[in-house]
């Protein structure tokens, strides 16, 4: 009876709101430390509050935002266990992610990821915070989706929807241009078509990391 009916497709305001909140952290508007309201991002997004606490919910669910003080929302510091354990974790899907992506690598792939990478460079040099974590982002999440895995993409997006804002304590340690360094490996790995380089300049690039992050935490978490 419906066989010539095609289904409709329904993009929810809560939908819209969510994925807006996720680019607000993914892209590096949040340091840990930072703190918003509901009525804020309601303004700016031009919508009710209704909408908006319901995608924070969803975020504080995956522990991705917590409530700082009164109505003022954050990002939470990771604790020294959690990031151990995102660690692990992040080498095992992030390093697969890469190695598929090895496989399915075409010149529109690489001319991308060569311009987003040219990007960082300049945000480095610039010093420009913001601009440096989202083109990282862009530049990780370019491969990411390359590895054609819709599945393992939502894995890493939501340990990234925790871990993205830390990298915000990197800059204070001058490791923005080792990060590169590490990238530029990656690229070039990519450009070979040789997955398992590939993955040795990733796993380098989350563990230096890593290691500064850790140390930051350690001393006293995002003051400073």
């Amino acid at each position: 009876m419906f066989e010539s009916l095609a289904p409709v497709k329904r993009e929810t305001l809560q939908s819209i709101v969510h994925t807006r909140l996720c680019n607000l952290i993914l892209e590096g508007e949040l340091a840990p430390g930072e703190s918003v309201t509901v009525a804020s991002i309601a303004k700016a997004l031009d919508v009710s509050p209704m909408p908006v606490r319901d995608a924070i919910s969803r975020l504080m669910a995956l522990g991705a935002l917590t409530v700082v003080s009164g109505r003022s929302i954050g990002v939470p510091l990771l604790d020294l266990d959690e990031l151990d354990d995102m660690l692990r974790v992040r080498l095992q899907v992030e390093a697969m992610a890469v190695r598929w992506a090895a496989e399915n690598v075409d010149e529109a792939f690489l001319a991308s990821l060569e311009k987003i990478l040219e990007a960082m460079e300049t945000a480095e040099a610039k010093d420009a915070v913001k601009d440096f974590i989202r083109s990282n982002y862009d530049f990780h999440f370019t491969i990411y989706r390359q590895a054609a895995s819709p599945l393992l993409l939502q894995l890493i997006s939501n340990i990234w929807l925790r871990i993205n804002p830390h990298f915000h304590l990197l800059h204070r340690h001058g490791h923005y241009r080792a990060s590169n360094r590490q990238h530029r490996k990656m690229f070039e790995a990519l450009k070979s078509r040789d997955g398992e380089q590939a993955v040795a300049a990733l796993r380098e690039d989350i563990e230096s990391a890593y290691k500064v992050i850790f140390a930051t935490l350690s001393e006293g978490g995002a003051a400073g």
